[in-house]
């Protein structure tokens, strides 16, 4: 196939469509070349801004030809057929390929190709491209054999290319399919055949936009955004059909068709049971060669709205086809391998251009996300959007489901054209691309657009719960206020409706000040009942979320300040100075009680009273703020006075320890003596407790603490990087026996059994080892 024009020959440029025409052969080749640089590239380079230099890029190939010119789009409505034939090689000059194209818009124009018989027998593949013409379908239906009601040799295909989709409540019902491959021994032929619904936009002009609303086999609607930026009604969606017929010639085999009594030649008009009004196929009427027919219609009816829209990229593509085979390197030399590798090509494209169509729409679906999300976006609580978000979930789900149509249709059909071609290749790469391409477009819809639809509906339920339960809030915060009127106004309901009965008690009606009388008292009675079933029985029962709060609480103030908190709560035995640090101490105690927060009983589900509202919010705030002033302010320490009015297993407990703790550090065998800092047993004593002990000096004279002898080697008051204690024996027994009589003093019996048993076990220490030996280096 030569793509060059002939000489004199006018041709269109691709961009501007402007004519030219070349110089005559023989010219100067020069001239020729600036006449074609100066088309492509013209001196105003203003208006091709991206046009190079002429040394920098070569000038474009010319484009095809279509000799009907189209004056207005009503034109384009009349029906259109666009018959390729692919010449054969002995029709064609050495080397090339001929390509035939031809447009039709009459049925006259499409018998005039088989009653010239050159053109019938030269073409070894002919490719019809039927636009919106019915009169082209009836013929072509009737060509092929394709409305054949033979089950032996024909199918429903041509039932499905003449009928337009169902619909059920005016939307369309979307449907694919493909049909079996069928072997006709008698015409020497095999054809399969595939159909499909597919989606097509149409923008919408402001003059018809109420117009195309009321029109019904409407599939859906999008919004887009208009010239400002707002979110408008923009498009729609129409149901269109596309259908292929493809027709395979099988090699001449030379073998006759067997004949069997059970079945009849279709062809043969031989049967008593043949209607003489029925039309009949005769063999040599039919079209028998390689054939590939593309059915379309669009709901427009113009020839630019199909899936394979006319003069456009496939149909330029399509023509120049054998140029594509030779440039890709495939085997075209002989017929057969040309008509093949022709067919894989054009119905590759065919599944392009259905791909390409998903893109687009899933392009527009997208901004018409877009535009639904910046609506709710503004407001996640109106619930009018929840229809318009039922109606895209309801659109997407058949749109995910026409895809997966289209998935299993081009799946079928890479089996059905394996199937038609066995005989002559062994080739099994049909349409390899496609059902990757469906799967993608099947990927896209779940992600794009199913899933933020979704989305979009779990944060309106979401917003409209939450804004119910504010309502449901403020509608229970006005019960409680007006329950708490009703608790306050019914005693004194129920004392005027006592003093207002008809009874000989009142006949002389008393003054009113008894009225006041008898409700001050009652009122105040009801606050009191009121106070204790809600802040003392009800304080007994714990729920987990109050336990949870003090149990963080005491948590963070134990790793705060560790010398006044612990886990369980304030520690007991610490005394602050001055009267304000005790009071707001003691107040501490009370409030963080052990039992209150966080005891182990058991919570009562049944109930919804806790210790968790203002007062308690006040309580754990002042907590902190105390704790933390007497931290930073008032020096704390162990109150002795808090020892002597301890019970007496505690004290027990208590001085045992330190007892046994003084008697073990003075043992001669132990080597812990030496390491012992000084001072470490000594307990600091409250004000309180230094005041009692001055008044009672001569027991303070035998309390008094023995200056504390150090030895020679001791690293006291030298900088060392280690700290070696070496203590006398004497002074620590002196200090033991002095730990002892303040235990005899402020213990009961437990400390008197506790100071036995250290006295024991003292004696048989003392018995193993000498008093007069120093400690054990």
């Amino acid at each position: 196939m030569s793509l060059a024009a002939e000489p004199g020959e006018a041709f269109e440029t691709t961009h501007d469509r402007r004519h030219v025409t070349l110089p005559p052969a023989g010219a100067d080749d020069r001239k020729r070349s600036e006449k074609m640089e100066e088309h492509f590239y013209p001196s105003d380079r203003s208006r091709y801004p991206f046009a190079a230099k002429s040394w920098q890029q070569r000038p474009r190939s010319p484009g095809l030809k279509w000799h009907k010119q189209y004056q207005d789009p009503e034109s384009k409505k009349n029906g259109r057929v666009l018959v390729i034939d692919y010449i054969k090689k002995e029709r064609s000059k050495e080397g090339m390929r001929k390509v035939a194209a031809q447009e039709i818009d009459n049925i006259e124009g499409l018998r005039k190709i088989y009653t010239n018989p050159d053109r019938g027998s030269e073409a070894v593949l002919r490719v019809f491209h039927v636009q919106n013409a019915s009169w082209a379908t009836h013929f072509l239906l009737r060509k092929f054999n394709i409305s054949a009601r033979d089950d032996l040799v024909g199918t429903d295909f041509g039932y499905y290319v003449k009928n337009k989709h169902r619909e059920r409540r005016g939307k369309p019902l979307l449907t694919g399919k493909s049909w079996k491959t069928i072997h006709d021994p008698w015409r020497a032929i095999t054809n399969t055949s595939f159909g499909l619904d597919y989606l097509k936009p149409y923008r919408v002009r402001n003059q018809d936009a109420q117009a195309r609303r009321d029109r019904t086999g409407k599939m859906m609607e999008l919004s887009c955004y208009d010239e400002d930026d707002n979110p408008s009604y923009g498009w729609d969606v129409y149901a269109q059909r596309l259908s292929c017929y493809i027709q395979h010639k099988e090699p001449a085999s030379g073998v006759p068709v067997p004949g069997y009594p059970d079945v009849e030649n279709p062809y043969e008009n031989g049967t008593s049971k043949q209607d003489p009004h029925e039309y009949f196929p005769r063999l040599e009427s039919l079209d028998n060669g390689n054939a590939i027919i593309i059915f379309e219609n669009s709901y427009s009816g113009s020839i630019d709205d199909t899936m394979v829209a006319a003069r456009q990229q496939w149909e330029s593509r399509w023509r120049r086809l054998p140029f594509y085979l030779a440039y890709e390197s495939h085997d075209v030399s002989s017929d057969d391998q040309l008509a093949l590798e022709c067919m894989k090509m054009i119905l590759a494209d065919i599944w392009k251009s259905v791909s390409d169509s998903w893109d687009c729409l899933i392009d527009l679906s997208n901004v018409h996300v877009d535009c639904l999300q910046d609506r709710i976006y503004e407001q996640p609580a109106d619930e009018t959007r929840a229809p318009e978000l039922w109606t895209n979930a309801s659109n997407w789900l058949k749109v995910e489901r026409l895809v997966t149509i289209h998935t299993n249709v081009v799946k079928e059909m890479q089996d059905n054209l394996r199937e038609l071609a066995s005989e002559s290749t062994t080739d099994d790469n049909w349409l390899d691309k496609s059902p990757g391409d469906m799967e993608r477009i099947g990927n896209l819809i779940q992600e794009d657009l199913v899933k933020p639809t979704n989305n979009l509906n779990d944060l309106v339920y979401k917003s409209v719960e939450i804004r119910d339960s504010r309502h449901s809030l403020q509608l229970n915060t006005s019960m409680w206020r007006l329950s708490w009127i009703t608790f306050i106004f019914l005693p004194l309901t129920f004392i005027g409706t006592f003093f207002g009965m008809n009874v000989d008690t009142f006949s002389n009606d008393p003054s009113i000040k008894w009225y006041f009388a008898a409700t001050v008292p009652l009122m105040t009675l009801v606050l009191i009942l009121w106070y204790i079933i809600k802040h003392v029985l009800a304080r007994r029962r714990q729920s987990p979320y109050q336990r949870g709060v003090y149990e963080h609480l005491f948590h963070d103030l134990a790793d705060s300040y560790p010398a006044l908190w612990s886990r369980e709560g304030p520690r007991k035995f610490i005394r602050p100075q001055g009267m304000m640090g005790r009071l707001k101490w003691n107040l501490i105690l009370y409030w963080n009680q052990a039992e209150k927060t966080v005891g182990s009983r058991t919570p009562d589900p049944d109930s919804d009273d806790d210790d968790l509202g203002t007062w308690a919010r006040c309580k754990r705030t002042l907590t902190r703020r105390w704790t933390s002033q007497l931290r930073g302010t008032a020096p704390v320490g162990v109150s002795s006075s808090g020892l002597e009015e301890g019970s007496a297993d505690d004290l027990g407990v208590i001085s045992g320890g330190v007892s046994g703790l003084t008697e073990l550090l003075a043992l001669p065998a132990t080597e812990h003596a030496e390491n012992l800092p000084g001072g470490m047993l000594s307990l600091p004593l409250s004000p309180g407790s230094q005041a009692r002990r001055q008044r009672a000096s001569p027991r303070r004279s035998s309390l008094e603490r023995p200056s504390r002898p150090t030895s020679k080697g001791s690293s006291m008051g030298r900088d060392s990087g280690v700290l070696i204690e070496e203590e006398a024996l004497n002074w620590l027994q002196e200090l033991g026996r002095r730990s002892h009589e303040f235990t005899d003093r402020v213990g009961g019996s437990g400390v008197r059994d506790s100071r036995s048993r250290s006295e024991s076990r003292r004696e048989s220490s003392i018995a193993v080892s000498s008093p007069n030996e120093g400690p054990n280096e």
